[in-house]
């Protein structure tokens, strides 16, 4: 079209040169000529890139466990909620498994349980007292003064009974062993030995100190005793729910948060076997039917959030990218529906992607609103405009 206006021009001048001498030459026409037709608006001086209409949001699912499907609740196009379910697998095994475990925590935190770890903890605070009571007493004096001199008193008069009981026996034992009287003389002499033996020997304890065994001995039952009492009140607070330190120990414990991970894990396993939307969107993809078996990982359903709908460039060079800013406004012109929509910058890739030898990289661009028309995958310009 350019090139036909500036024949048709050329042309007009020499028509006029052929005119009559002195004739008044006639007015040239005005020729207005007009910018050809361009398929954007945009003016693509500045910063510009190619890029695509993407979904906000997509989600591809996959099973967190291998095994047969059982069910499968959606198709492609079907629109979901965000939590909604959308298949899942045979789950009849870690449904037992969880069962199991749940049994077993009800048992172990039952009211009876619980009552006799309440008991545990009265009786080892029980002993503790014991404990401690046999260690203050190694610091005392065994007995008092006046026992002692009690004793000594005792002990003298046993010393007597035992000289006259051995003088008894010294006068009759000259006769023989059958004697009557000879036999009581020594069963009361070896009586006062015994007597006098026990008060010596009481004597001696009682003003006697411990040894360092025997302070040894009671400080490690008064330890073990402790740690006893602060392991058994770990496991009733646990069963309580009530917070224990992190360095708990015990083997009820152990054994009650053994139960407790028990559980944890069939029902993790049990909630593996469903897939759920973790967003609300359009079904896309679903390349699975019940009956087939499912491996782990493999991605089965696609959901895209079309209706909120963004832009990502695909090739704007490395050496526009450092002149683009998070926040900086934009024009975007959408092709198939020539007509251009503001948006502003909200992501830049940090890492670069090689296209044909050249680094770009990619941006996203939240639109200020969503012309209707517009799908996901259609192609646009964008125009990065400098910053208000």
């Amino acid at each position: 079209m350019k090139t036909r206006l500036v024949l048709t021009l050329f042309m007009g001048i020499s028509l006029g040169a052929c005119g009559p001498i002195g004739q008044a030459a006639t007015p040239l026409p005005t020729v207005v000529l007009e910018s050809p037709s361009n398929s954007s608006s945009l003016d693509l001086a500045g910063v510009t890139a190619s890029g695509f209409v993407v979904p906000a949001a997509e989600a591809q699912l996959a099973f967190g466990l291998a095994g047969l499907v059982d069910q499968v609740y959606v198709s492609p196009g079907d629109r979901v909620r965000h939590g909604e379910l959308l298949a899942e697998l045979d789950s009849a095994t870690y449904r037992l498994e969880f069962d199991q475990a749940v049994r077993t925590l009800r048992e172990l935190t039952s009211p009876a349980a619980v009552a006799a770890a309440e008991q545990a903890v009265a009786t080892a605070q029980q002993e503790v007292e014991k404990a401690q009571k046999k260690v203050v007493g190694l610091s005392y004096p065994r007995a008092s003064d006046s026992l002692i001199r009690n004793l000594e008193g005792k002990i003298e008069v046993a010393r007597e009974t035992l000289a006259l009981a051995s003088d008894d026996y010294n006068r009759v034992s000259w006769r023989a062993d059958d004697d009557p009287e000879k036999a009581a003389a020594l069963v009361a002499m070896t009586q006062a030995q015994i007597d006098l033996n026990q008060l010596i020997a009481n004597l001696n304890w009682y003003t006697g100190k411990p040894s360092e065994v025997d302070i040894s001995l009671a400080q490690a039952n008064l330890d073990a005793a402790v740690a006893t009492l602060q392991e058994a009140r770990w496991y009733l607070a646990a069963l309580r729910g009530e917070p224990t330190a992190q360095d708990a120990t015990g083997t009820l414990l152990a054994e009650f948060e053994q139960a407790r991970d028990d559980v944890a894990s069939a029902e993790a396993k049990l909630e593996a076997t469903r897939l759920v939307a973790p967003i609300a969107g359009t079904v896309i993809e679903v390349d699975v039917i019940a009956g087939e078996y499912a491996a782990l990982g493999e991605v089965l359903i696609v959901i895209n959030d079309i209706d909120r709908l963004q832009v990502e460039t695909s090739d704007l060079s490395e050496r526009d990218v450092p002149m683009v800013q998070i926040g900086q406004p934009t024009s975007v012109h959408i092709e198939a529906l020539s007509q251009d929509v503001s948006g502003r910058v909200i992501a830049i890739s940090p890492v670069g992607d090689t296209i044909g030898g050249d680094v770009v990289y990619r941006t996203t661009i939240e639109l200020d609103t969503q012309p209707p028309g517009m799908l996901a995958g259609m192609s646009v310009v964008v125009q990065f405009n400098p910053n208000e």
